[in-house]
């Protein structure tokens, strides 16, 4: 799959373009590399307690910058669907149903 990185931004410009001014200064992309594997590092800790309480910390200070809770949630979806595109036919139904469970908390946390 390679790094997933560049074809998740390029998603989410394109679909949310107003947060792209958000990564103005991150001109070598370090910011979205640690954004993504943090965003990984929660999905996969969602039962312990680092995920759930950093999704939710973090949706509150995503508001801070002006990014909507609706935009902030979207980041997540588009995460998934990246994967799925990129796996093609390795995508399989128990990674559908792994991330529509682990969606669906983030959404639980994220309009909490």
């Amino acid at each position: 799959m390679g790094d997933p990185t560049p074809l998740v931004y390029a998603r989410l410009f394109a679909e949310l373009p107003e947060t792209e001014a958000l990564f103005v200064r991150d001109t070598l992309g370090a910011v979205r590399g640690e954004m993504l594997a943090v965003a990984f590092q929660c999905l996969l800790d969602l039962d312990g307690s680092y995920g759930a309480n950093f999704i939710a910390a973090e949706r509150v200070n995503h508001d801070a910058f002006g990014v909507a809770p609706e935009a902030f949630a979207r980041f997540f979806p588009i995460v998934r669907d990246v994967c799925r595109e990129s796996l093609g036919a390795d995508w399989t139904a128990e990674f559908e149903r792994a991330w529509a469970e682990r969606l669906e908390r983030v959404a639980g946390l994220v309009h909490a």
